[in-house]
C-alpha cells in the first residue's frame, strides 16, 4: 500500500517550469498539476511545493472537516502518572471495526477520523490490569476526552469504566455548535424534505420571514453573517449552489445519521463561510440488516385556512413522501453498504383572481364601448364626441369609424392569439372586459436517491463512496391552463465523495478527498417545447440554441410574451439553462506528537458554471395605447409600444474559476485541564474567467475612480481589458486562536477568535459583467413597429464573439466593479462556560459577537453629490451628470444611459453583531430529552445584503457619499429568539413505570410526543420611496422618507387588516423627496432644492410581527410479532394552536395599503400523517 508522506524535496527536471523542486512521492506529484496553479497565482514556488510536501493537501471546509471525530484522551496509572506505550483499541460497537494505538510519552493517545457512533475504549499495559470504558457516543465533529487509569495487576484482568456521558462536556475544543441526532431528526416534527430547518435549533440562527438575497438558505442567518454565506457539506463534499449561494441537495431525512452547525471560532480545516459550516452525514451499513419504509401525507382537508382567506373553499394541496432505506455487510467487519430512495409528488392551486379578459365584442374588433365608457356617442360619420373615447388607425391616424376595426385591419397574429386566451362572463372593471378568476395549478416532483460503501481492507484503511442525487421538477401555468401557458423547471442535482483514510503509523493517518457536485437549472418560458413564435405568424425570430441540452435544446422557444395595458397577457417566462459543476480535491494529514495533535491540509477546487439565459428568446410585446389611443386596440392592430425586444443567444456564458486553501491546525494539551486551539488557513480564490472572451461590462467613468479624461466606454474581458473582472486577493489570511479550559469535573470555560473570507459566488458576485453582443443580442423594435413585420433580427454569430461592441450598443443594467478589492472577511470570537448538571445534561452560555468588514454591496457609481446638484450644468458633456444636465447632455449627443444611476459593486459594507446566547442539551434518559435555546442580541450594518435587485432597500443606500446615515439595525436583527425542542415517552406500556402489560398496555403503551416551539422578535421594518427615486438630484431611486414625528406614539394600537395599520405612517413625510409630479421620464426636472430623507433605513422601534409558533408531533410504536421490527405512526401539527404568523406590512408608500398587514409568513396549521416501519 502507497504511503501518501514525503520523503523529501528534489529538483525539478530540467527546463520544467513553475516550481523548482517536486516531492518524491508518486501521489505527490499526480497532485502537483494543481500546484502550479498556485505557482501561475506568482505566490512563491517555493511555498506551494513545501507546503504539498508536509501533506497540506487536505479539506479546507468540505472535505473531512467535521465528517469524522475524535477520541484522544491519557491513561494514567494510580498515581496520576502518565503511562508510556500503552496500548488502546478503539472499537466501533455497529461495525466491530477496531482501531489500536500506542500512548506516547506523555500518555497520549488520539484516535482520528473515526465515523460517528458507539465506542469502546479499552487500555492495557504490562504489569497493569486492562481498562475499558464503554457507550462513548462519538457526534460529527466532536473530540471527546476519554481519560483511563490503569490499576496494578494482570493484563488479562479487566476494570469496566461507564463513560456514556464523555462526549456531553466539550473539554478540548473551543469552537461553538449545535449536534442534531438521529434520534432527534426521527421524532421531532419536521416537513420530511427539509431537514435543513432543524438549523434553527441552535442558539445564535436567526430566522427572516421574507430576506432579499438570501438564495436557498431558509432566510437563515447565523451569529449575524450575511445571507448566502453558510456552506453546507454532505458526506464531506460541498452542495452550496455554485451560482447564488445557499443549499443546492437535501437527501431524505431516514438517510441523515446526524448533523452538525459549527457556528463560531471554528478549526483553521474550515473557511469559505461566514459565520457557520452545516454539516450533515449519511447512515452506513452496519454488521446487521436494517431498514424501513415510510409514507407521509399533507392535505388540504387537514389544513387551516388561512387568516385572510375568504374563498368559501380551500384551495387545492396534497404532498405525498415515500420511500425507504436498507443497509448492512456484504463482507462482516470489513464491506458494508446504504442505499436510501425517496420520492416526493406534490399538486395544488392558487386563486388568480381578477385577471380581465376581453368580452365578445372586443375580440371582434368592436370597440364602440370605449365611447359609451367615455360618456359620448357617435356622430353620423363615427365619430365618439367624448375626449378619450375614439380610437384612431395607427397607421394613417384617421379615426376608426364607430371604433369598428375591419376584419382586414386585424393582426393575424393577435387573433392567433385571442384564440388560446380564456372567455369569461362576470363584469369586469375595464371597458371590453369580463373578469376571469381561476385557480392556478402548480405540482412538483422530486426523486431522491442516495447510497453509500464503506469498505475496510485492511485495519489501517477505510474508503468510502456516497452518491447523491435529487431530481427537482416543476409544472405550472400562468392564464393559459395548457401547453402554451406551461411552465417546466427541472433542477437535477449530483453530489458525491470518495474518502480514504489510511493509519500510517500509531501516531499518524491521513486522509484524501475526492469531491464532485453538479446541478443543472433547466428553466422553460412558457410553452416551451410546445409552442413558437411561428405557431401565431410571426416570422424572423430564430429558434433556440441547439446546442443547448434539454428542454431548450433544439426545441420550440414558447409562447410570445404580451404585455396589455389594462388587460390580461401571456406570461411568457425567462429561458435558462444553466449546469454548474464543483470538483474538490483534499487532503489532511495528521500526526500526534508529544503533547501536540497536529492538522496539515489543503484543498483544491474548480468551478465552472455554464448560462444559457435569453430573456426574451421568445420575443417580448407590449401595447400601451400610444399607437390608438387604446391598448388594446394597439393589440388588435398589431401596432407596438416602445420597448418590444427579442433576445438572441448563439452560445453559453462559460465562466471558469480556480480556488486554492491551505490550513495548519495545532490542538496543544497545555496541561491535563488546558488545551489551546491553534490554527492559521489561507485561501486564494480567482476571479470568474469566461473562456470565450465573450463579457463585457460598460466603463461608466464613475466620478469617484476617475482620473483625467474618460470616455464611456466597453471593455471586453480577454480582448481590450483582462481577462477577469476584479484582481483576486493573495492576503487572506484567517488565524484561529480559541481555548478549552476544564479546572474541574464536569466544568468547561472556553473561548476563540478567528478570521474567515466567505467565498466567491459564481455569477450571484457582481463584476462578473454581462454577455456582450457578440454572445447575446438584443433586437429592439421602435414604437409603431407592427409585429407582422418585425424586420431583421439581430443574431449574434459566435465565431466573431471578441469583436470590437460598437459604442453605441446599449447596455443592459450589468454591475461594474473597481478591479482593485479589499476581500471581504468576519471576525469571529465567543467566549462561554459549560456545565455539566448531570451524566445527561450539560448547559451553556457565553457572549458571541462577529465584525464583518469590506462586505459587497451595490453602489450608484455615476451620482452627482447633494451639494453640486445647484450647480449651472450648461457646459458639460461628459460623466457624471445630475438630471439637471440631461438637456444639454442630448443636444450635445450625449447618451441618456449616462444620466442614470450606474450599478456598481464594491466591499464598502460593514456589520457589528453581539449576542448573549445559552443553551440546555439533555440526552436521551429516563424516557425525555431536550434541545433548548436562547439568544439575546442585536445587529448592525450599513447593508444587509449583497444581492436580491439593484434597486432593492438592502443592497443599495441612498446617498453614495453619506455610509454613516445608512447604519442602522440589520434587516436581519431579531433581538431575542427562544427555542425548545422535547422529545417525550410516555410512561405506559412494557418495561415502562404503569400499565406495562395486558390490554391497556396495547392501547396506552408505545407513545410518545415531542414538539419545537419558537418565539422571536420581529425584524424590522424599512421604507424606500423607490417611485420618486428620479425626483432626487442624487437619482438613487432608494430615498427615504422624513420623520416629522414618532411612527409609534403612546397609546398606538398595532392592529392587523384593511382596516387596521402597523404604524401611523402620517408621520411620514415623503415631499422632501418628490417635489416633481408627474415625471416620467430620465431627462424631465428636477428639483435641486430637495433632499434626502432623514428616516433610518431600518426602524429599531418598528418591528415586523414576532413569530410564535408551536410544531407538535404525536407518535405511537406498534409491536409486531417478529423480532427488531415495529411499526410506527405519526401525526404532526405544524403551528398546532394555527396562530397567524402575519407577514410584513405594506411598504410601498403608493399603495393605498401603505402600513397595513396583509398577508401570513409560514403557513397557517398544517398536518402531517405518516407511517413508518423500521426492521
Amino acid at each position: 500500500m502507497m504511503r501518501i508522506v514525503c520523503r523529501g524535496l528534489r529538483p525539478a527536471r530540467s527546463g520544467a517550469t513553475g516550481s523548482g523542486f517536486l516531492c518524491q512521492n508518486s501521489v505527490h506529484r499526480i497532485l502537483y498539476f494543481f500546484v502550479e496553479g498556485i505557482v501561475r497565482t506568482h505566490v512563491a514556488s517555493a511555498v506551494a511545493s513545501l507546503a504539498l510536501c508536509i501533506g497540506l493537501l487536505g479539506p479546507s471546509q468540505m472535505m473531512a472537516q467535521g465528517l469524522f471525530g475524535t477520541i484522544s484522551g491519557t491513561v494514567t496509572d494510580s498515581s496520576g502518572a502518565a503511562v508510556s506505550g500503552a496500548s488502546v483499541k478503539v472499537t466501533d460497537i455497529d461495525t466491530g471495526i477496531s482501531k489500536v494505538l500506542i500512548t506516547n510519552t506523555a500518555g497520549i493517545y488520539s484516535a482520528d477520523s473515526l465515523n460517528p457512533g458507539t465506542y469502546r475504549v479499552e487500555a492495557g499495559a504490562k504489569g497493569f490490569k486492562t481498562a475499558i470504558a464503554k457507550g462513548i457516543l462519538l457526534e460529527v465533529g466532536a473530540n471527546p476526552k476519554v481519560d483511563l487509569t490503569l490499576s496494578p495487576g494482570a493484563v488479562t484482568e479487566t476494570v469496566e469504566v461507564t463513560a456514556s456521558n464523555t462526549a456531553i462536556v466539550q473539554s478540548q475544543q473551543s469552537d461553538l455548535g449545535q449536534t442534531v441526532n438521529e434520534k432527534n431528526l426521527q421524532e421531532l416534527p419536521t416537513v420530511r424534505n427539509v431537514f435543513a430547518g432543524f438549523l434553527t435549533l441552535a442558539a445564535g440562527v436567526s430566522q427572516q420571514k421574507s430576506c432579499q438575497g438570501c438564495g436557498d438558505n431558509n432566510n437563515v442567518r447565523i451569529n449575524g453573517d450575511r445571507p448566502r454565506t453558510q456552506d453546507y457539506v454532505l458526506d464531506g463534499t460541498t452542495v452550496v449552489q455554485p451560482v447564488f449561494g445557499g443549499q443546492a441537495l437535501s437527501p431524505s431525512v431516514d438517510s441523515i445519521q446526524e448533523f452538525r452547525i459549527e457556528q463560531n471560532s471554528m478549526s483553521a480545516e474550515y473557511g469559505k463561510a461566514g459565520g457557520g459550516v452545516f454539516i450533515a452525514l449519511t447512515k452506513s451499513g452496519t454488521n446487521a440488516f436494517h431498514g424501513s419504509a415510510y409514507a407521509y401525507t399533507q392535505n388540504r382537508n387537514l389544513d387551516a385556512r388561512n387568516y385572510f382567506d375568504t374563498n368559501p373553499t380551500k384551495n387545492p394541496f396534497d404532498n405525498n413522501d415515500f420511500g425507504g432505506t436498507v443497509g448492512g455487510p456484504i463482507l462482516k467487519n470489513k464491506l458494508f453498504f446504504f442505499v436510501d430512495y425517496e420520492a416526493i409528488r406534490s399538486h395544488g392551486a392558487s386563486p388568480n383572481l381578477g385577471n380581465q379578459v376581453p368580452d365578445a365584442a372586443f375580440r371582434s374588433g368592436d370597440l364602440g364601448a370605449l365611447c359609451t365608457a367615455a360618456g359620448g356617442t357617435f356622430d353620423g360619420a363615427g365619430n365618439c364626441s367624448a375626449s378619450g373615447g375614439q380610437i384612431a388607425d395607427p397607421v394613417t391616424h384617421a379615426n376608426v369609424p364607430f371604433n369598428r376595426i375591419p376584419s382586414g385591419s386585424l393582426s393575424a397574429i393577435s387573433q392567433n392569439l385571442l384564440a388560446l386566451l380564456p372567455t369569461a362572463t362576470a363584469p369586469g372593471s375595464v371597458t371590453g372586459a369580463n373578469t376571469f378568476n381561476f385557480n392556478q395549478p402548480l405540482s412538483t416532483s422530486s426523486n431522491n436517491f442516495n447510497p453509500r460503501v464503506d469498505y475496510n481492507p485492511t485495519s489501517k484503511d477505510h474508503i468510502f463512496g456516497a452518491f447523491h442525487r435529487t431530481g427537482y421538477s416543476q409544472k405550472g401555468f400562468d392564464i393559459i391552463v395548457g401547453p402554451a401557458g406551461e411552465t417546466d423547471l427541472v433542477g437535477p442535482t449530483y453530489a458525491s465523495t470518495i474518502g480514504w483514510t489510511r493509519t500510517l503509523s500509531t501516531a499518524m493517518l491521513n486522509d484524501f478527498r475526492f469531491g464532485y457536485m453538479h446541478r443543472a437549472i433547466d428553466r422553460g418560458a412558457n410553452g416551451q417545447g410546445h409552442t413558437s413564435p411561428s405557431d401565431f405568424g410571426l416570422t424572423g425570430i430564430p429558434n433556440c440554441l441547439t446546442s443547448i441540452p434539454n428542454s431548450a435544446g433544439g426545441k420550440k422557444c414558447g409562447t410570445l410574451q404580451v404585455t396589455i395595458n389594462s388587460f390580461a397577457g401571456l406570461a411568457g417566462g425567462e429561458t435558462l439553462y444553466e449546469p454548474a459543476t464543483t470538483l474538490q480535491f483534499g487532503d489532511i494529514v495528521t500526526k500526534l506528537a508529544g503533547r501536540h495533535n497536529i492538522k496539515t491540509g489543503a484543498e483544491f477546487r474548480h468551478y465552472s458554471i455554464n448560462n444559457y439565459q435569453p430573456n426574451a428568446v421568445d420575443g417580448n410585446f407590449s401595447f400601451d395605447g400610444s399607437q390608438t389611443g387604446n391598448a388594446f386596440g394597439d393589440f388588435l392592430f398589431g401596432t407596438l409600444a416602445k420597448g418590444g425586444h427579442v433576445q438572441v443567444q448563439n452560445a453559453y456564458v462559460s465562466s471558469r474559476a480556480w480556488s486554492y486553501n491551505f490550513f495548519v491546525q495545532d490542538d496543544f494539551k497545555l496541561s491535563a485541564k488546558l488545551t489551546l486551539n491553534l490554527g492559521l488557513r489561507w485561501q486564494y480564490d480567482q476571479s470568474f474567467r469566461e473562456i470565450h472572451h465573450g463579457d463585457a461590462f460598460y466603463e461608466p467613468c464613475a466620478v469617484l475612480f476617475t482620473h483625467g479624461t474618460c470616455v464611456p466606454h466597453w471593455e471586453q474581458f480577454g480582448v481590450n481589458a483582462p481577462e477577469t473582472p476584479f484582481d483576486p486577493s493573495k492576503k487572506q489570511f484567517e488565524p484561529r486562536i480559541g481555548f478549552a479550559w476544564n479546572p474541574r469535573g464536569g466544568f468547561v470555560v472556553r473561548g476563540g477568535y478567528g478570521i474567515m473570507h466567505p467565498g466567491a459566488i459564481g455569477h450571484g458576485r457582481a463584476g462578473d459583467g454581462e454577455p456582450g453582443p457578440n454572445l447575446l443580442a438584443n433586437t429592439q423594435f421602435n414604437a409603431g413597429t407592427n409585429w407582422g413585420n418585425l424586420g431583421a433580427i439581430t443574431s449574434p454569430d459566435p465565431a466573431n464573439i471578441t469583436a470590437p461592441i460598437p459604442a453605441s450598443y446599449f447596455p443592459n443594467y450589468n454591475p461594474w466593479a473597481p478591479r482593485s478589492q479589499y476581500p471581504t472577511y468576519i471576525q469571529l470570537w465567543n467566549f462561554s462556560v459549560q456545565q455539566q448538571l448531570d451524566p445527561n445534561t450539560v448547559a451553556q452560555i457565553g457572549y458571541v459577537g462577529s465584525h464583518g468588514t469590506h462586505l459587497p454591496i451595490n453602489y450608484g457609481y455615476n451620482i452627482c453629490q447633494q451639494s453640486r446638484a445647484t450647480t449651472s450644468w450648461s457646459n458639460l458633456t461628459t460623466t457624471p451628470y445630475c438630471p439637471a444636465a440631461a438637456a444639454a447632455v442630448v443636444a450635445n449627443g450625449g447618451n441618456t444611459y449616462n444620466l442614470t444611476v450606474f450599478p456598481g459593486y464594491w466591499g464598502l459594507s460593514s456589520s457589528v453583531y453581539n449576542s448573549l446566547q445559552a443553551q440546555v442539551d439533555h440526552r436521551f434518559s429516563r424516557g425525555f430529552s431536550l434541545l433548548a435555546n436562547f439568544t439575546w442580541s442585536k445587529l448592525i450594518d450599513d447593508s444587509s445584503a449583497d444581492w436580491g435587485g439593484f434597486w432593492s432597500l438592502d443592497v443599495l443606500g441612498q446617498d453614495f457619499y453619506d455610509r454613516r446615515a445608512e447604519r442602522s439595525v440589520s434587516a436581519g436583527d431579531i433581538p431575542k429568539r427562544l427555542t425548545l425542542a422535547p422529545v417525550v415517552e410516555l410512561p405506559f406500556g412494557p418495561g415502562k413505570r404503569w400499565l406495562n402489560s395486558g390490554i391497556g398496555s396495547e392501547i396506552l403503551g408505545g407513545w410518545r410526543v415531542s414538539s419545537i416551539y419558537t418565539i422571536s422578535s420581529g425584524s424590522p421594518f424599512g421604507i424606500t420611496d423607490n417611485n420618486y427615486g428620479y425626483c432626487s438630484p442624487a437619482r438613487t431611486i432608494t430615498n427615504r422618507p422624513n420623520l416629522i414625528g414618532n411612527p409609534l406614539p403612546s397609546g398606538f394600537q398595532q392592529t392587523v387588516g384593511r382596516n387596521g395599520l402597523w404604524f401611523d405612517r402620517s408621520v411620514m413625510d415623503f415631499s422632501g423627496t418628490c417635489p416633481a409630479a408627474g415625471l416620467t421620464n430620465l431627462t424631465g426636472p428636477s428639483d435641486a432644492t430637495k433632499g434626502f430623507g432623514d428616516a433610518p433605513r431600518y426602524y429599531s422601534n418598528i418591528r415586523n410581527p414576532i413569530l410564535n409558533n408551536f410544531d407538535f408531533s404525536l407518535q405511537k410504536d406498534f409491536r409486531i410479532p417478529v423480532e427488531q421490527i415495529r411499526l410506527a405512526f405519526s401525526a404532526d401539527f405544524f403551528n398546532l394552536a394555527n396562530h397567524p404568523q402575519f407577514g410584513e406590512p405594506v411598504s410601498d408608500p403608493l399603495n393605498t395599503d401603505f402600513g397595513r398587514v396583509l398577508s401570513t409568513g409560514p403557513a397557517n396549521r398544517v398536518i402531517q400523517l405518516g407511517l413508518h416501519l423500521y426492521f
